[in-house]
């Protein structure tokens, strides 16, 4: 029996919904109560060779039933997304496994420069981005958690726009 290996995958294209910082993570306890909340994005390749490497992989096709490419906005790049994810803490107790994805600011090029909510603010739709994700295993149980972020070009985030603060919802 070999052991699986992790692979590292990584993908240019657009974010949309972008819950990736300590201050705006999904806690809810309804779905995250294990790992104590998620961070997650619905990120948008911008070349069908994005998602052909992250299949190649070893990502799952569909996992619970659930196909893995979602249909979303048409306005945002091929209008396909994956959702990418990553637990406050993970399952195992592994501590570099959970936690905030690395973030980082690459608007005037490669740099070591932490990108914060506080300092440069939210992520808001259409930001450009390139994403490392680690795919552990292969096909249906195989497991993809978002690593790092770097933004490219920064769509400023707008509570307004991405209906995050409706009050009509429940």
């Amino acid at each position: 029996m070999t052991k699986a290996k992790t692979k590292i995958v990584t993908m240019t294209g657009y974010l949309q919904y972008a819950r990736v910082f300590e201050g705006n993570r999904d806690n809810n306890p309804q779905y995250h109560e294990k790992i104590d909340g998620q961070y997650n994005v619905n990120f948008y390749p911008e070349t069908t060779g994005d998602f052909d490497a992250f299949f190649k992989a070893g990502a799952p096709v569909s996992s619970m039933g659930h196909d893995t490419i979602k249909i979303g906005d048409p306005e945002i790049g091929s209008g396909k997304y994956l959702k990418l994810k990553r637990p406050h803490k993970h399952p195992s107790g592994i501590e570099d496994f959970g936690g905030a994805p690395v973030i980082f600011d690459f608007r005037e090029g490669e740099s070591m420069r932490k990108w914060t909510m506080e300092e440069q603010g939210e992520l808001g739709n259409g930001t450009k981005a390139t994403v490392k994700v680690s795919i552990y295993g292969e096909g249906p149980r195989a497991a993809v958690r978002l690593e790092k972020i770097a933004v490219l070009d920064l769509v400023e985030f707008d509570g307004e726009a991405s209906g995050q603060n409706r009050k009509d919802v429940f």
